[in-house]
């Protein structure tokens, strides 16, 4: 046999074990990415029921118009939850910034009547928010990480041409834009941007006094 052909019988099938060995280490990230998903979904349908759970309590309390919130909150919520269910992170991404614009309203609804807040319902329901927003958030590094490595074996050249063979697509990272804002839940919301306000207020107060005072000494030098 001569040399030429032995060449390319040995390249040939050096490539085609390159080619299997980097076929089944993106299928083994592939699957990664979907198990870590599948742990975030976990806690996600947690803090959904208990998401549910807490605007079920305030609607109660609800007047009018506010009552039009409840429901389109009901509908976020149910549309996170399927795209949660099956795999669809940016439906899931979506739906949560739906979500993460109407909670504070919510959230207003509840702090406007005191015994809603205080009863131990409300208060367990909020523990359980915080601490399902602590295991997602956690998750959520995870699975971000697994998602950035996938993205970018798929792109990288040579590794790229076997998934276009495989028809492998980039995936979406997790924003989380509502789990990470769990002050939103808080039962003293209100009081706090009030505060803030104040002290934002006091301090231009502070500011034009002072600017006052300085103007004074100015014309009194002159």
């Amino acid at each position: 046999m001569e040399p030429i052909l032995i060449g390319v019988i040995v390249a040939v099938v050096l490539i085609g074990l390159w080619f299997f060995a980097t076929y089944n280490r993106l299928i083994v990230m592939e699957q990664e990415v979907e198990n870590a998903w599948s742990n975030i979904d976990v806690v996600l349908q947690e803090r959904y029921d208990s998401l549910g759970n807490m605007a079920r309590a305030a609607e109660g309390f609800a007047k009018g118009v506010e009552k039009d919130l409840f429901e389109q909150f009901a509908k976020a919520r149910m549309a996170a939850a399927t795209a949660s269910q099956n795999g669809n992170v940016a439906g899931v991404n979506a739906a949560e910034g739906m979500m993460a614009s109407i909670l504070p309203r919510i959230s207003l609804v509840a702090e406007d009547h005191p015994d809603l807040t205080a009863s131990p319902l409300y208060a367990n329901v909020q523990e359980e928010i915080d601490e399902q927003n602590e295991r997602i958030a956690d998750r959520r590094e995870a699975y971000n990480a697994k998602v950035r490595n996938w993205n970018v074996i798929i792109r990288q050249i040579p590794s790229n041409f076997v998934a276009m063979i495989m028809g492998a697509e980039s995936k979406d990272y997790f924003e989380a834009t509502n789990t990470e804002n769990p002050e939103l839940f808080a039962p003293n919301a209100r009081e706090s941007r009030q505060e803030d306000e104040l002290d934002e207020i006091e301090h231009e107060i502070a500011m034009i006094e002072a600017q006052k005072k300085l103007d004074a000494l100015k014309r009194g030098s002159n």
